[in-house]
């Protein structure tokens, strides 16, 4: 397994596993496969190219198995803040510590950054993405109820963070 920063000749990858899970999950997520299908390229090209984005893939044999996304804030007074988002990994690899490996690298990745504070979200009920985020280190901190609403029926939020650095 090769775990690595995406680049923009990931871009197809990217964009199909991206998609895939929009569709496979649609109330894990804030997104739609509608609504990101519909994008133009640059759209695509801005997602792995932004300074504040960083895409990190998972590969098994040169193919896309998982990705995640971090965001650092880009303000002067907010850049030790970071959030994790878009975390997947294709159904037939879960269960064999591909997830924990992406959070690990985002993770490291951001005590690079010099980010104090990993800020993520998850829909409440998914259990085995709590789980891995818990055995990494984060934990919740509130309930962002019906935030997601999918076919009429409302998700929650379950907000969690870590903390990269003790307060001074």
């Amino acid at each position: 397994m090769e775990i690595r920063k995406l680049e923009l000749n990931d871009l197809e990858s990217y964009r199909s596993i991206r998609l895939e899970l929009l569709k496979k999950y649609p109330t894990n997520f804030g997104s739609s496969s509608e609504e990101e299908s519909a994008f133009d390229e640059k759209m695509w090209v801005n997602r792995l190219s932004k300074d504040t984005i960083t895409p990190i893939g998972a590969f098994i044999e040169g193919e896309i198995v998982g990705i995640v996304l971090t965001v650092q804030n880009p303000r002067k007074k907010m850049k030790h803040i970071a959030h994790i988002n878009s975390m997947y990994v294709k159904d037939e690899y879960m269960g064999k510590g591909i997830g924990d490996a992406l959070i690990k690298y985002a993770v490291s990745l951001m005590k690079e950054k010099e980010v104090e504070i990993i800020y993520l979200s998850v829909v409440s009920d998914n259990t085995s993405a709590i789980n891995l985020y818990q055995k990494n280190g984060f934990s919740g901190y509130g309930i962002e109820p019906k935030t997601i609403k999918h076919e009429g029926k409302y998700h929650d939020l379950l907000l969690m963070s870590l903390e990269l650095v003790d307060e001074e």
